[in-house]
């Protein structure tokens, strides 16, 4: 799948320690809201290789990641005698 690019961050520091300030645009808000999830949106905060001209040093992208269910065969019969636990 392809990755949905959603915006920038960069590390800043604050008299509180340091902090991730993130950056984004109209566009990147409508790609986190297409996205949404049972009204949720996860997103990777990843470090960039270098630091763009505007300082920015993370980007965003949304984890499109989804829980299926697996594939159940029906349960084994507990009347199989073979299966039986020797003690």
């Amino acid at each position: 799948m392809e990755k949905i690019y959603c915006g920038s961050a960069k590390v800043v520091e604050t008299k509180f320690g340091k902090v991730l300030k993130l950056s984004l645009r109209a566009e990147d808000v409508e790609k986190l809201q297409e996205n949404l999830t049972n009204d949720w949106v996860n997103v990777w905060v990843n470090k960039r290789k270098e630091a763009s001209e505007s300082g920015f040093t993370h980007y965003l992208t949304v984890d499109t990641w989804e829980n299926k269910p697996a594939n159940r065969t029906e349960e084994p019969s507990s009347d199989d005698e073979s299966e039986e636990l020797p003690f």
